[in-house]
């Protein structure tokens, strides 16, 4: 059997879907509605609300979303294995060979990695051909949901480190190789410097970093050999001195003259060991150790790392693992795909009532007309308890002050609503299929993620304290339109009763 590795799922990715994506389709499929109607389906990404303890969001995996959608089809080997299955005994070839020959038509909508969001507002949006749109639905949340936590963890991280490099260390902590991997990537996004996973370096062009491991010091007879071992190879590392005795470790490398960049501290009370450390190096008085960093690990997070800053602890770099690539505090994230509206593609002929409400209700908020009234969109609702929708294609408008340097609040409209002096944040990217709008470099993404930072005021950064309201509003149109489908929705339930 052909060995699969975790990170490299490759022509197999179609199938890493909830299985009723596919039952679905084929319902689709041979639904004389749908198929008569050439319907459309646009569907939007959303948080309702924030993982605890945020204050907003970090949207990422933007890239590997586009990936996917650009390399969308079934081969011979996923059919045959759909075919074998008892579910789909009845299911005609026709099915399958539509399947087969499939390729993703539609367009995709989406916020640039790295923007600031917030709950409800759309990260991203699909409208394709409802099988097509449907079958996006499982892949798209695994990535957008699993980076854009990570990325929103690793932000609140920075924050709280003032400037001070912080890198990623958790590959090994990670659920997964995979999870490993694109927690790196959305961690980078989110603003830390670099990562531990070579991996990634060499896919997403990430900095690299890596010190040693207790093992290597335990490997040796005595701690010293260790450190001569590592300075004839590698003069610019961090040498890791707390496997015996930190102090007594610092001690034996100033006796030796051993040349290094670097230390790290991986146990104990960090503020006094860091304290202790650089008075040592710094008594000295040769830039050969005036100039070495101090690095710290161990079980590091935001509320560990805020505090050594504020007590002015002299550690230069923050290597946090298992709290960063799992988001330790809160590690879910609740981001749902839902359908929104429907577009009809083929004029309305049929005689049944409600169709010919739908043609005869021109001025109706329901419903949008376009193209000589061939096409139409239905917009959509759902009245589950707790799980408002708010219906139609959307786009967020960003409202800044005047001095453009602080958000101010954020508008939720319809895709065609024109609000003056606001910056439209969802971009087209595909249309019809075909990659429009390049996307930026990692580095790119960074940046830009940090200029985002600076809109915010400082109580959206504040690490603890969560803010009671969200600067999101919403159009009158927007809202008048839900108003109006609750209405209706509320009177077909009465009728029925």
């Amino acid at each position: 059997m052909e060995t699969i590795y975790a990170y490299s799922i490759g022509k197999d990715a179609i199938l890493l879907t909830d299985f009723y994506q596919i039952t679905m389709a084929a319902a689709y499929f041979f639904s004389h509605y749908h198929r008569d109607l050439k319907t459309k389906g646009i569907f939007e990404v959303f948080v309702r609300k924030l993982p605890k303890n945020r204050s907003y969001l970090v949207a990422a995996g933007l890239q590997q979303v586009v990936d996917f959608i650009l390399n969308f089809n079934f081969n011979e080997e996923h059919i045959s294995y759909l075919k074998s299955l008892d579910v789909f005994k009845e299911i005609k070839d026709d099915f399958f060979e539509y399947l087969l020959e499939m390729k993703f038509t539609g367009d995709l909508w989406a916020v640039p990695e790295g923007t600031i969001l917030f709950p409800n507002e759309p990260i991203l949006r699909v409208k394709a051909p409802i099988i097509e749109a449907q079958l996006m639905e499982t892949y798209i949340l695994s990535i957008i949901n699993f980076q854009t936590l990570i990325a929103t963890k690793a932000s609140r991280i920075t924050n709280a480190s003032n400037g001070k490099p912080v890198i990623e260390f958790g590959s090994r902590r990670a659920h997964g190789p995979q999870a490993g991997l694109l927690a790196a990537r959305a961690a980078y996004i989110g603003g830390c410097t670099g990562t531990s996973n070579t991996l990634a370096g060499m896919r997403f062009d990430i900095p690299v970093f890596g010190t040693m491991a207790h093992s290597f010091i335990m490997s040796f007879e005595n701690e010293l050999d260790a450190f001569r071992q590592f300075e004839n190879l590698f003069s610019s590392s961090f040498l890791l001195v707390d496997t015996y005795n930190t102090i007594h470790a610092i001690k034996m490398i100033i006796r030796e003259r051993i040349s290094f960049k670097g230390i790290r501290l991986d146990s104990g009370d960090l503020l006094f060991l860091s304290k202790g450390a650089r008075k040592l190096l710094d008594k000295v008085g040769d830039s050969k150790y005036l100039n070495v960093k101090i690095m710290t690990s161990s079980d590091l997070n935001e509320y560990i790392i805020d505090d050594l800053v504020k007590s002015n602890a002299p550690i230069d770099i923050f290597a946090v693992g298992t709290e960063l690539c799992t988001s330790r505090d809160d590690p879910a994230f609740n981001g749902i795909y839902e359908l929104v509206a429907v577009e009809i593609q083929n004029q309305i002929n049929s005689n049944s009532n409600k169709e010919k409400n739908i043609k005869n209700e021109k001025d109706s908020v329901l419903y949008h007309y376009f193209d000589n009234d061939q096409k139409i969109i239905s917009y959509k609702i759902k009245t589950s308890p707790g799980k408002k929708i708010y219906p139609g294609p959307k786009q967020i408008h960003r409202m800044l002050n005047k001095s453009f340097n602080n958000l101010n609040y954020d508008i939720i409209t319809l895709e065609d609503e024109i609000i003056e002096e606001s910056l439209p944040l969802l971009k087209k990217i595909i249309e019809n299929g075909y990659n429009i709008h390049p996307l930026p470099s990692l580095k790119e993404i960074q940046e830009y993620h940090k200029d985002q930072l600076q809109l915010l005021s400082s109580s959206f950064k504040d690490i603890y304290k969560v803010p009671e309201s969200f600067p999101v509003k919403y159009s009158q149109k927007l809202d008048k339109i839900y108003d109006e489908l609750l209405k209706e929705h509320n009177s077909q339930i009465q009728k029925q009763q």
